[in-house]
């Protein structure tokens, strides 16, 4: 009997192994010829190869932008273009596991696209203060800049960004297990998520797309449950604490209705930082730069233009 067992237990298993590569989207490698056809500028970092733009006026103040945690490079299009059109030279890239930039095998936590920001920086031979956009989980990455080198920031915009008490679904954090529901619902639970961030845009076929592009790289879920294991998505309060006691201006944009980033979350920010200067947008979600990209665009360049 107990021979039974064993044997409907690894014809289960490799069943199981069976689905779960079957199911891989991982099916591109990110390499010199792929970049090639794929266009772009890249630039070579300790730990990996990243894919950024840098565009507008050579005289124009510098903009960094650091996107969200899944969404790329392309997330900023709007923005992009109204601060160029404003003047401005405008940074934006693609961290690690995103986009087109490496996966590389590492820990994805807030250490690694806190030195990815800097050495970028510093390769591009920014030395003078920038003003730095932070969304999402990228608006913990700036907070976390911006504590550490204050000397590197004139001003600092958080767009719903991440403080703390993200919340993570437990089965994403068991080893294995959380490899297979990745791979099972992974890359569709963040797809349907990505939509609905959309909603309303009229070019959301074509950033679909693109979002689900950067799924069949080699890489990319291994990257996302890193960061989702580690504390890229956990507590970012210290680094707060410390912006607050800094002498710099700081705006804060926030959409009312936004589930991810709760009010809870924002009462701490701005606890944190009284001296702040707070635009919450009324009846839109955490998709607000894509969901209402004038209003963010107008807020964003009459503070800068202060």
């Amino acid at each position: 009997m107990k021979y039974k067992w064993l044997s409907a237990f690894l014809g289960l298993l490799i069943i199981l192994f069976g689905v779960y590569y079957i199911l891989d989207p991982e099916n591109k490698e990110l390499n010199e010829t792929v970049r090639a056809r794929l266009g772009g500028t890249y630039i070579k970092l300790s730990d990996g190869i990243t894919h950024y733009k840098l565009d507008g006026p050579n005289d124009g103040k510098v903009v960094v932008l650091v996107h969200g945690g899944t969404i790329p490079i392309w997330t900023w299009d709007k923005q992009v273009k109204a601060l160029k059109d404003a003047g401005y030279r405008v940074l934006s890239y693609d961290q690690y596991g995103r986009g087109y930039s490496d996966r590389p095998d590492l820990t994805y936590d807030q250490e690694l696209y806190k030195r990815q920001l800097l050495e970028l920086v510093d390769k591009l031979a920014l030395t003078k203060p920038f003003d730095l956009i932070g969304l999402s989980v990228g608006g913990g990455t700036s907070v976390n800049f911006t504590a550490r080198y204050p000397h590197r920031v004139r001003k600092l915009v958080m767009i719903s960004p991440l403080i703390n008490n993200f919340k993570v679904p437990s089965f994403f954090r068991i080893p294995v297990f959380g490899e297979f529901i990745a791979r099972l619902i992974g890359v569709r639970v963040i797809v349907n998520r990505f939509v609905s961030l959309l909603e309303k845009n009229p070019e959301s076929e074509k950033y679909t797309k693109l979002f689900v592009e950067q799924t069949t790289y080699k890489g990319f879920q291994r990257s996302i449950l890193s960061m989702l294991r580690n504390d890229a998505v956990g507590d970012y309060s210290k680094a707060y604490q410390i912006v607050g006691k800094q002498k710099r201006d700081i705006l804060l944009i926030w959409g009312t209705a936004d589930t991810e980033i709760t009010k809870e979350m924002i009462k701490d920010i701005r606890s944190f930082i009284p001296h702040l200067k707070f635009n919450p947008v009324e009846g839109v979600g955490h998709g607000i730069v894509c969901q209402k990209p004038d209003t963010v665009n107008s807020l964003i360049i009459s503070f800068l233009q202060q």
